[in-house]
Parts: C-alpha cells; structure tokens; sequence
C-alpha cells in the first residue's frame, strides 16, 4: 500500500488542502489543464476510510480552499464597487467561499456513508458523488443555485475533449473525470502490482474512448445567419458619470453603423448595460434604435431594464434582452436566475439595511419564469443574460423549445482580471457543445465570442479592448442526445448513492456480528 493513504487527522486535512489547490489550478487564472486528472487525488486519499463527521470537514476544508482560490473576484467587486475597504472585501470573499464549500462537505459525507472498500466501489462512489455535488449546487443551494466551476469546464480549453457532454451532459463530464482521479488513485494504492497496472490501463483506455467520443460537427441544415457583436470596452463606473450618457450611446450607434457597412450582419448583439438609458422609460431611445434599425436594415439584441408599468414605480423590474426590428419589438426574454447580493438580495425582510450592488434600478430585479424563444425571420434564439449561461437547464430548454443559435449579453466589467471573465466564457462553450447549437457571446468590457456547435471557437475579442466583429453561425439539423437526457445522469448517480447507503447500512449490523463472533473464537 503506498503512502498515499492517510492514517492521521493532519495527514487528511493537508490531503484536502492540497486537493483544493491543485483543482483551483486547473480553473482561470492558473489554467494548468493537465492537472485535472490528478487534482482529486489527494481528496480521495483524505477521504477513504474516514468517519462521516470527519469525511463531511474534510470535504468542506477542500471546498473552502478551492473557493478562495478560484473566485477571488468576490473580493474585488465589493471592494471596487460595494464602497468598503479590502479587509471587509476580504471577509466577503472568505464568507463566499465558506458558504459554498458547503456541498462539498455533502459530498464527503455521502461517500462515507456509502464507505466504499472494493476498487470498483471507490471509483463509482467518488465519481457519483461528485457528479450529485454539482446538481445539488445547480438546482438547490446556495439562494437558487451556483453551478460555476462545474469540474468538466477546464476542458472547454480543449473542446475536443468534452465530448460526453454532447451525450449526457456536463454532470456526465464532471463524473467521468472525477472517476478518472478516483482510478489513478485506486491504482496507486493497491497492494498488488496487476492490479495497478490493471487499473492504470483501464484509467488510459478510458480516457482515450472518452476524448474519441467527440463533439461531432452536427450535420449543417445548408442555411446560416450572419451575427455581428459591438464590445464598446466602457468601465462600470465610467457609466455613471454625469454627462457621458449621450456620448457613449453615440460611439455605440457608430460602431454598429462600421460593422454594418464592413461585414453585413442580420444581426448585431450589444452586450449588458451597453446602453446608458432604459428601454421601457426612455421613448427617445426606442425611437433612435429603431431608427437606427430601419437605416441599417439590420436587427439589434439588446439588454436593458424593463417594466411593464413605467409609471408605476411599485412594478417590478427585469433584467431583458429585447430583439429591436425596424417593425419594433416583440415580448423579450426575462432573465430567470439573478445574480445574489447584485441585482437582488436574499432574505431582504431580514437584510433591510443591504441593497444590490447594481445601481441600475432603485430597488432589486424580479426573475422571469419560463422559456422565451425569440424569433428573427425563420431563426429562433434562445438566449441567456450573463449569470444564466452557467445554468444548464436553461440552454437546454431553450433548444427544446426550438433555438437555432444560443446568445450571451453580458457585463463582467464588475469582476476585473482575476478569473471570472474566462471562466464565465468557459461555461458558454460548454452549454453550446451540450446542446449542440451555436453560441454568441456580447461581453461589454470582453470576453466576447463565438463557438459553434462542437465548442471551437470561432472569434473572440480579448478583455478591455474596444472591437467589434461579424461571424457567420450554421442552423445545426438536431440536437445531441444531451438535451433529451436532462439530468439524468446526476439522477442515476442520485439513486446509487442511495442504493450504496442502504447497502451499507444493512450490512453494517452483520460486519459487527461477525466481528464479535471472531472475537469470541479467539478468546
């Protein structure tokens, strides 16, 4: 047995805070992608044969040394934008990553209780068990759920490599890489000498079928749209400044007119808070998008504040994306999952005193339900609003609902260089390889882009630089099997998680009679 295998209390937790910093290496601003394999080992070896309590802190220590690490953005925001010094920006990130570390603390408390022994039993229990971390943390926890970061998104460097997320799904990614880790690990520590290099074998081949799954170039329906992005590159704060308001709708309506007269769009996207005024409270500005629709013969997606009762200063208020004709506009999207402590706040009765960073509205945002499609001629876009593009489900049941092309307007200017930027692009090209459709990314400060259907990249255009481009997007022919399978696979994981504790369970009254019968024979 190698010493890989802990026997002591500080041998485990150091285990785990390795863990944390190798997997956090693997994610924007380190990016060291071929630690990915390997990052959980040190977790796993923490893990086995811990006691439930024990397995439960030493998943949470894990998960609070990856948070830290991977979002250290938090910090940045409050400080840059919240109005409070660095040591209280410093106390929100720590808070961030404490509450976030929770599901993986949930983790380490399933795989002990299912206590895994046999080979196989290690390597299936790690993997479902990370696999119900992610879900659980998408749909349940954390003020509607935090699915960023999802084990599988470092690959989206490498796109060639994510090609059972076309087939089951992210949750089916993240499983079969954290089942990678838990192999290796399973054969650096059997005592015998077939059996690891038995499962250092079957680890390889593994992960060679895996990477030869895909993505497949879905096979073109012969027809493709011409979409044009404008990143204008304005600072989040320049935003607010009296006076600049005019000036830099100005340089956007400029910028559009450019990439229309060069390259021809049907469409052009303006990114998240592009635009200084509001749809639904400035007639002004209707009027001059259409205009300027009509004088382009082109359509603008755009983002904006909106109400349905602009007088009513009791209404709620929307995070949109509106699709302007030179006809007008018709119903936008509401953006469905707002983003916690910025455009609203959780348990506002109890937090009375804390307001949403987001100044764009007096108060706080309300959530759209329900899928929007918008329609664009014979094309259908199903659309995201920052924050939301991390969330599966959403992509997912937009193509169901019939979206052609995927598109992302976004504003991470709030998060500066320390991460957030590439790893919110690295979820966009994940939810375009999960569904098979071709995304379009407008970023108002970067990263803006396009991938097509398989996750390559098409065009980008680098943070804080002030650009534009036009790409032409196909009509992909279906779906990938991804998008009807749902969930699935984290369900499946669900039910043998379940299946291995009442196993365990039920086996443990006869482990101690057994134990106590070898006893008495000795004695």
């Amino acid at each position: 047995m190698l010493p890989l295998l802990p026997s002591k209390k500080l041998s485990r937790l150091l285990f785990s805070l390795l863990s944390g910093i190798l997997l956090a290496a693997c994610f924007p601003n380190f990016s060291i992608l071929p630690l990915l394999p390997v990052a959980l080992i040190p977790l796993i070896a923490a893990l086995d044969g811990a006691r439930p309590r024990q397995a439960a802190f030493l998943g949470y220590v894990f998960g609070l040394v990856f948070w830290t690490l991977t979002i250290p953005w938090i910090a940045y925001t409050v400080y840059r934008f919240g109005g409070v010094a660095w040591p209280v920006a410093g106390l929100a990130l720590a808070a961030a990553a404490a509450i976030c570390a929770v599901p993986f603390g949930v983790m380490g408390l399933l795989y002990a209780w299912v206590a895994p022994r046999s080979a196989a039993g290690i390597v299936a229990t790690f993997g479902a068990a990370w696999a119900f971390q992610e879900f659980f943390r998408t749909y349940v926890y954390i003020f509607g759920g935090f699915p960023w970061a999802l084990l599988a998104n470092p690959l989206a460097d490498v796109p060639q490599l994510l090609g059972t997320a076309a087939l089951g799904g992210v949750y089916l990614t993240s499983l079969l890489v954290a089942s990678l880790n838990a192999a290796l690990y399973v054969a650096l520590t059997r005592p015998a000498s077939n059996a690891r290099l038995g499962w250092l074998a079957g680890a390889a081949l593994a992960a060679v079928l895996a990477a030869a799954a895909g993505p497949r170039r879905p096979k073109p329906a012969g027809e493709a749209i011409v979409v044009g992005v404008i990143q204008p590159n304005v600072r989040q704060d320049l935003r607010w400044e009296p006076g600049t308001a005019e000036r830099l709708f100005g340089e956007l309506e400029d910028q559009t007119r450019m990439l229309r007269r060069h390259d021809r769009p049907v469409l052009v996207l303006w990114p998240e808070s592009a635009s200084p005024y509001a749809w639904s409270f400035s007639a002004t500005y209707r009027e001059r998008v259409v205009a300027l629709c009509k004088e382009l013969d082109i359509a603008i997606l755009l983002s904006t504040v909106w109400s349905d009762a602009p007088d009513d200063s009791e209404a709620p208020f929307y995070n949109a994306a509106v699709l302007v004709t030179k006809d007008g506009t018709a119903r936008p999207y509401f953006k469905q999952r707002l983003v916690p402590f910025g455009e609203y706040v959780p348990f506002s009765g109890l937090l009375r005193k804390i307001r949403p960073i987001s100044r764009a509205v007096p108060s706080a945002f309300t959530p759209g339900h329900g899928t929007t499609v918008l329609s664009l001629g014979s094309w259908r876009l199903g659309g995201a609003v920052c924050y939301e593009v991390v969330f599966p489900w959403i992509a997912r049941d937009e193509t169901r609902a019939g979206a052609d092309v995927l598109f992302t307007l976004t504003n991470d200017a709030w998060y500066g260089r320390a991460g957030a930027q590439r790893q919110h692009f690295q979820s966009a090209v994940v939810r375009a390889i999960e569904t098979g459709r071709p995304l379009v990314r407008a970023a108002i400060t970067g990263i803006s882009g396009a991938v097509d259907a398989t996750g390559r990249v098409l065009v980008t255009l680098g943070p804080d630089v002030k650009g534009a481009f036009s790409v032409p997007l196909e009509r992909a022919a279906a779906p990938p099997p991804a998008v009807a399978a749902g969930d699935i696979v984290a369900w499946v994981c669900a039910a043998g998680l379940l299946a291995g504790i009442l196993r365990a369970r039920a086996l443990a009254p006869r482990n101690a009679q057994e134990e106590v019968t070898r006893e008495r024979r000795t004695n």
